[in-house]
């Protein structure tokens, strides 16, 4: 198709409307042409700065001055001093590629490469534009409106606007679309040039007819104007719709930019609907063009399963072939790669190698340095792999990367050998707080200054650090299955508000009890269906869901429930699901060869990561192979030494006889301690243990301080101090008893009658004994004051004849038993029983002893079972009985399984 009929065809389809204020209201359709590819493939940047790289004269990648000029355009975009010399060698020989090329336009050249490396000295000395406004310019329109410009703005030139103006009117009649549409646009802005009267409609049917032109190897750059000039609105009215068309356009005739730019539109979906056949089409197309941007979003369509059908492989080859011209497309397919090796350990040696490339890279980003960190410590153990990890995260430290500071903390508190060592290793989480302001190193500071200072706890630092996190931070909510039960049918709009706005920040302990709210109050099923799609995007939540199943369990079906989540858990990768497991399996009362095979087959792959936790339950699922933790250490040892965790580190401490490695392992448990109270207490425990007297004592303090006067830890840290400590320790020890008990500890109260209610002991004292009973019986919860009536009635007379002064136990037992105490109502059923006197009395008795059965007590089923069996205060029923001791049976009582058998012979006697 001729020019003239390619402008004849958009004449007919420019449709004028009347002109509004500030642009020209014009619809300027594509033609429709049925052809071939004809645009002239533009390369990506790094293909373009590979084309050019180091090219010489006789040796030129391309022959036609114009696809070169495009070439410059964008090289100069760049970086204008780095091609400067290249792009002035090869300019300066046009004429010799071709000999038709003009004067004008070598000067023209000369003065546009000058301008865009800021050289207007220069260009001033060589007088380039007053040798251009020396020709005889009148057959070059784009000539004339380049030097309008130079005369207007004075650049290179006396300052001359009617001579420019002039030169701009001859280049908009002489059809140049620049000139024309810069005279459209002064005349809409109010600044017309004097002599142009072409009306802005036509003026830019004009110009848009000129840069669609001829079909030619260029015909897309020119008609990319027209598009951009759409989207943006500054001459034509904005009109993101014909934009697009006119991308199109310039796709369908082989412009790769232009499809890119099609899809783009699409993809945002700002400035028009999404048509996800077009988006697919373009985008396969000018990724297809080797674009690497949109080979990276062609992945990622294929990755997700977005829009196209899922196809991990096409996804991998898209990333892969982005990354290898383009850094940013490097980095996407090793996140790819990451991604999917998370999901599948098959793709993680991929993931190793693609990553190990990347970080080869002197750019390589601060992200990829710290995966590449964690890989090798994965890979190595944090121990062995420790030196190496830090170049990585060092490199990435010096990119500014907080987060990188943070995870060198551990390495180098564990490096610190002098103070001065210790307060670098500060200042450099210091820098992280002031970097990221985030809660992380505020609470690294703390811990710093509470376990790991020289001279530790540091108590006015560790305060301060303390209190700034907690001014940052929200404590997480920890809600029992009681509470969360009670919850539900008590509603507290605050602590739910709590509970639910923590679970959508994505904390999994939250989720969980969310979750576990809504199905204790059977919520509508499609509130639940969200939450339950909602916890698939954490993993943990289904670990914690099983937590709190586990805790809830009463009966061995509800048991069975917890179990299967663990399993689900686990199978779905999540980290702490096995040691859970393993755990639950084991635990006392409910093991079985079925469970500890179970259990081992979990323990021996985290044994094998250094998991301190599956290490130590290593003997109770393997009695055979570790029956002891030395011999745990026997098979483990090398493990723990390259990869052991704090857990790992604390087991095998005491069985270390060399004091050198017996050193390093204290240095590194007290550079990766969480400093929690808990695990100061198990560090305190384990140079006890070890007998290292001077640690012991520093922990001791150390873990007092973390105690916060609470009066169970109080606890904990008197009975640790009560199995390392010597008689002269004992004024502390029972000091620290006393503490516990003033904040309301009954362990504490029930650890100092040990030692003052017990005739044997040296301190037996019955009055404080007494006193000590009074004190229990006053922070006895109704389910905790069974117990400790029970063990008041062991204690010897002296002792409970002063109790019973100030203690009345019936009165005791029936508010324990008001207040839903399964155990108080059988008590308190037994001494009514006791002192009966009437059949009233009776009958009492034996309603207490039904309420403690329907409440879940087994002896309570037992008593009620024999009542129903003799009629004692109750019509006298053998099935009711026996479906009593069954239900007793079921819950793990011996005497009810007794007595069912022999109720079911005498039965069967009968008969």
């Amino acid at each position: 198709m001729t020019m003239q009929r390619i402008l004849a065809t958009l004449l007919i389809l420019a449709l004028p409307v009347a002109a509004g204020a500030q642009t020209v209201d014009l619809v300027f359709e594509p033609p429709d042409l049925e052809t071939g590819k004809v645009c002239e493939t533009r390369p990506s940047d790094d293909a373009l700065i590979k084309k050019w790289e180091g090219v010489s004269l006789d040796a030129l990648p391309e022959s036609d001055t114009a696809l070169i000029k495009r070439d410059f355009r964008r090289l100069v975009e760049l970086d204008p001093q780095r091609w400067f010399d290249t792009i002035e060698m090869v300019q300066s020989n046009f004429r010799s590629i071709d000999p038709q090329y003009s004067e004008a336009n070598m000067l023209i050249d000369r003065i546009e490469l000058l301008l865009a490396a800021g050289r207007v000295s220069e260009l001033q000395r060589e007088r380039l534009v007053e040798q251009l406004a020396s020709l005889d310019l009148r057959q070059t329109p784009r000539a004339q409106h380049l030097l309008a410009g130079y005369l207007i703005r004075g650049v290179g030139i006396e300052r001359d606007r009617e001579r420019g103006e002039a030169l701009l009117l001859q280049a908009g009649f002489g059809g140049n679309a620049d000139a024309i549409l810069q005279l459209v646009e002064r005349e809409i802005q109010g600044n017309p040039v004097e002599g142009w009267d072409v009306p802005p409609e036509l003026g830019v049917t004009m110009a848009f007819g000129a840069l669609v032109g001829k079909l030619d190897p260029l015909i897309c750059d020119r008609v990319n104007r027209i598009a951009r000039e759409y989207m943006n609105g500054d001459i034509v009215t904005r009109d993101p719709a014909l934009s697009e068309r006119w991308y199109r356009f310039s796709a369908d005739l082989g412009d790769a930019l232009s499809a890119w730019r099609v899809a783009e539109i699409h993809l945002r979906s700002e400035d028009l609907p999404k048509d996800n056949e077009i988006l697919v089409s373009y985008l396969t197309a000018a990724a297809d063009a080797g674009l690497p941007y949109a080979q990276v979003a062609l992945a990622r369509l294929y990755a997700d399963g977005a829009l196209v059908p899922q196809d991990l492989e096409v996804a991998e080859a898209r990333y892969s072939a982005a990354g290898e011209v383009w850094p940013s497309g490097e980095a996407s397919h090793v996140l790819f790669l990451q991604a999917q090796s998370r999901r599948d350990a098959d793709w993680t040696p991929a993931y190793v190698d693609a990553l190990s490339r990347l970080v080869e890279s002197p750019d390589a980003p601060a992200w990829s340095l710290i995966a590449m960190a964690e890989q090798v410590l994965a890979d190595k153990g944090r121990w062995a792999g420790q030196d190496q990890a830090l170049e990585f995260l060092e490199r990435a430290v010096g990119l500014g990367e907080y987060a990188a500071m943070e995870k060198t903390a551990p390495m180098k508190f564990r490096a610190a050998r002098t103070p001065q060592d210790f307060y670098a290793a500060v200042d450099h989480l210091m820098q992280a707080v002031a970097t990221s302001g985030e809660v992380d190193p505020m609470h690294q500071l703390s811990s710093a200054f509470i376990c790991r200072a020289p001279d530790a706890p540091q108590v006015q630092e560790a305060d301060y650090w303390l209190a700034v996190a907690e001014s940052t931070a929200s404590e997480a909510v920890d809600f029992t299955p009681a509470q969360l039960a009670d919850l539900a049918v008590n509603p507290d709009p605050i602590a739910e508000a709590e509970i639910q706005t923590q679970a959508l920040t994505g904390r999994v302990t939250a989720i969980a009890q969310y979750i576990y709210l809504l199905e204790a109050r059977q919520a509508p099923a499609d509130m639940l269906a969200f939450w339950e799609d909602y916890a698939t995007r954490f993993p943990g939540v289904t670990t914690a869901r099983a937590g709190l199943a586990m805790k809830a369990a009463r009966t061995p079906t509800e048991r069975a429930a917890a179990l299967d989540l663990y399993r689900e858990a686990i199978a779905r990768g999540e980290p702490s699901a096995g040691t859970q497991f393993a755990e639950a399996l084991l635990e006392e009362g409910f093991v079985t060869p079925e469970a500890q095979a179970e259990a081992l087959e979990i323990l021996l792959p985290l044994a094998e990561r250094g998991i301190g936790d599956a290490l130590e339950m290593l003997p109770l699922a393997d009695p055979e192979s570790f029956p002891t933790m030395t011999a745990v250490m026997e098979r483990y040892g090398d493990v723990v030494d390259a990869r052991g965790d704090f857990d790992a580190l604390l087991l095998a401490m005491p069985l270390i006889t060399d004091r050198t490695v017996y050193a390093d392992y204290v240095t590194r448990a007290t550079a990766i301690t969480a400093c929690t109270f808990n695990e100061a207490l198990r560090l305190t425990e384990a140079v006890g243990r070890a007998g290292d007297r001077t640690l012991f004592k520093r922990w001791m303090r150390i873990a007092d301080y973390l105690a916060g006067g609470e009066g169970y830890a109080l606890t904990e840290l008197a009975d640790v101090y009560s199995r390392y400590g010597t008689d002269a320790d004992q004024p502390e020890i029972l000091a620290y008893y006393e503490a516990a008990r003033e904040q309301g500890s009954r362990i504490a109260i029930h650890r100092l009658l040990n030692i003052y209610s017990r005739r044997s002991s040296p301190q037996y004292d019955p009055q404080v004994a007494a006193d000590l009973f009074i004190d229990l019986v006053e922070v006895s919860s109704p389910e905790d004051l069974p117990g400790t009536l029970t063990r008041l009635r062991a204690a010897t007379p002296e002792i409970r004849a002063i109790a019973d002064r100030s203690i009345d136990e019936t009165a005791l037992f029936l508010a324990a038993a008001e207040s839903g105490s399964a155990v108080a109502m059988r008590e308190y059923a037994l001494i009514l029983r006791e002192t009966a006197s009437t059949p009233a009395g009776v009958l009492e008795s034996t309603d207490w002893l039904r309420r403690a059965a329907e409440a879940g007590e087994p002896a309570a089923m037992v008593d009620y079972a024999d009542a129903l069996v003799f009629g004692i205060g109750v019509n006298p029923s053998r099935d009711e009985a026996l479906a009593w001791l069954q239900k007793a049976a079921e819950l793990g009582s011996e005497d009810a399984a007794q007595r069912l058998r022999s109720l079911q012979l005498s039965t069967e006697v009968n008969q």
